[in-house]
């Protein structure tokens, strides 16, 4: 009977919205993963690009800016900025022609009324970028002589902490994803909008904090009620991520086992992981197409994290020690499956190769 070899290759494309499927050897990638949790396609213990665990970071909310030595603030639908030089003057008698006096502003231009305040930020001494929850606005220059612009009524932020600056670029948080722009208020456009989760979208979340971490190449987004992530901006891939535990997490496919009204079974499954890697745990979960077995995949990491049962997704279980690994023999017979990669310590991605064959008409 016939068999087919399978490449197990590790899933670079992060975790997206829309399932990619890859039914024989003659897929190509990058492949997305249908859940993970503290892994990346950048390893930790070599940082090469094979994929493997990752430690994600703590958030830290923003402290009050100073825009050209004046203190920002904002509260309801005004925006206020001391005196230049006297973080805290608000004396707003002062002569028009006093260009350092204190002053004040909504976010709106003639005859309208401004929407609640929700986040500024400043950018070196040449603009400040101020947000509503559905618009943005930009102000280049001092906020007595400078000139204030609207850059979109449609988009806005989150929260006053959900935001992050690389260098001219800021990524912020809107109730409709992940957006960036450059910090004259050029090029806003929504990020990945085709991959982004859908845990990402539609969020509520005044707490939300966002970190742009340099070593990391990448944006951290801390939710305070839901999963955290990681927006790789150089591989252009969501990972989510966990503080709270060391334990790593990531599931491969689905797979297809069989064809069109056939089963198959997994003859063997061979996996290999770096020298430096700790144990890792393999478990095939199954499914009677790609969705329910991405489904199930993805349900039973969220069961073990929350130290639930996940025992009715897994078919069959094993684990690999580092380095080259002896070649498993689990016997399962699906449609479709996923591969539910786990580990408690650090480890890195080498290479899996599954092989399956045909086995009985599915009815």
């Amino acid at each position: 009977m016939p068999r087919k070899a399978l490449d197990l290759v590790f899933p670079s494309a992060g975790v997206v919205r829309r399932l990619g499927l890859r039914a024989s050897t003659g897929g190509r990638g990058p492949f997305p993963a249908p859940w993970a949790t503290n892994v990346r396609l950048e390893d930790v213990l070599t940082k090469r690009l094979r994929g493997g665990s990752f430690t994600g970071i703590a958030a830290v909310a923003k402290a009050s800016p100073v825009y050209r030595d004046r203190a920002i603030s904002f509260s309801g639908r005004v925006i206020t900025a001391s005196r230049q030089g006297a973080h805290t003057t608000f004396d707003y008698s002062k002569d028009i022609s006093d260009t350092q006096r204190a002053t004040f502003w909504p976010l709106a231009i003639g005859g309208e009324t401004g929407a609640t305040v929700v986040a500024v930020i400043p950018h070196k001494d040449n603009y400040l970028i101020c947000f509503t929850a559905n618009q943005v606005w930009v102000l280049q220059g001092d906020p007595t002589t400078g000139e204030r612009r609207n850059i979109s009524r449609e988009v806005g932020i989150i929260g006053a902490s959900a935001w992050c600056v690389n260098h001219d670029t800021i990524y912020f948080l809107s109730s409709r994803g992940l957006y960036s722009m450059q910090a004259d208020g050029g090029n806003l456009q929504a990020v990945s909008e085709d991959k982004i989760p859908s845990e990402l979208s539609g969020v509520s979340d005044a707490a939300c904090v966002l970190t742009y971490q340099h070593s990391d190449r990448g944006v951290y987004i801390t939710l305070t009620a839901a999963v955290d992530w990681f927006y790789d901006t150089a591989r252009d891939s969501f990972w989510p991520y966990d503080t709270s535990t060391a334990n790593s997490h990531v599931a491969l496919g689905p797979f297809q086992l069989g064809s069109l009204g056939a089963y198959g079974r997994v003859l063997n499954l061979h996996g290999t992981t770096a020298t430096s890697s700790g144990t890792v745990t393999w478990r095939l979960v199954t499914g009677d197409t790609a969705e329910d077995a991405a489904a199930n995949a993805k349900a039973a990491i969220i069961a073990h994290l929350a130290g639930g049962s996940y025992a009715s997704y897994v078919a069959s279980s094993g684990t690999w020690a580092a380095g080259r690994n002896h070649v498993a023999y689990p016997r399962t017979r699906a449609i479709w499956c996923c591969l539910w990669l786990s580990a408690a310590t650090s480890w890195a991605f080498e290479e899996v190769i599954m092989t399956a064959v045909l086995s009985g008409r599915w009815s």
